[in-house]
């Protein structure tokens, strides 16, 4: 969850964002490409200060806010109000100043290996791509976008990866996650189905109940009292 004042970088996949009040509030996001943070890398060639580049990091990273940042962030506030947009080269010179800083700002050195890591690999990673975001309801299609290949390569990269096709790995990661949320949170269900990745409720009963024996909320229920069982 995210504070008045907070700040967060979100790699890149599938999020959703609920708001848990009903006061108004102002939200900055700015959408800078895996490219991007590459080409600046390549270009400007920083120092930078960071942990592992080998090391999965989340995929919601908080930032450390200092002044700069605060200063950055206003100056950026400052193009809102004007009545034409600010010069599409001007904004590229701002998110390049951003992705310096945080590259050479020792108070965030995760986002700085994150971003390294970027910058030495040539292709996306598929396993992290799917286990930062196999819990969204989205297609293959929309997978393999996210991976940077074609679907027939995405399947066969997969494959490769997993030895199974991704169809059937989603299912059974799925599965388990809904099978954890219903043995150790107080969510109901549709909110499983929501947080698991699947359609609606008769599809995630039907495959539930064929994986685990038991339709869902009989589980749920026995997993509350397993004296029962």
């Amino acid at each position: 969850m995210v504070q008045g004042g907070e700040c967060v970088f979100i790699k890149k996949g599938a999020n959703v964002v609920r708001q848990y009040f009903d006061q108004d509030y102002c939200v900055l996001t700015i959408f800078v490409p895996d490219d991007f943070i590459k080409n600046v890398i390549e270009k400007h060639n920083p120092k930078i200060i960071c942990g592992d580049p080998e090391k999965r990091c989340d995929s919601v990273i908080r930032l450390e806010i200092d002044e700069v940042l605060k200063t950055y962030f206003q100056s950026v506030l400052a193009y809102f109000p004007l009545p034409d947009p600010p010069p599409a080269n001007l904004l590229k010179i701002k998110f390049e100043e951003l992705i310096i800083y945080l590259l050479s700002n020792q108070k965030n050195p995760v986002h700085a290996g994150y971003f390294k890591s970027l910058s030495m690999s040539t292709k996306i990673s598929v396993r992290e791509v799917m286990e930062d975001n196999y819990f969204y309801n989205l297609r293959l299609d929309e997978f393999a976008r996210l991976c940077g290949r074609s679907l027939s390569l995405f399947k066969s990269d997969f494959e490769k990866i997993y030895g199974m096709p991704p169809g059937k790995w989603l299912t059974e990661k799925r599965l388990e996650r809904a099978k954890n949320l219903l043995e150790n949170s107080n969510k109901n269900i549709d909110e499983i189905i929501f947080e698991s990745g699947f359609k609606n409720q008769s599809h995630f009963g039907r495959i539930f109940k064929e994986k685990f024996g038991k339709p869902p909320l009989k589980y749920k229920s026995l997993s509350a009292n397993p004296q029962f069982h």
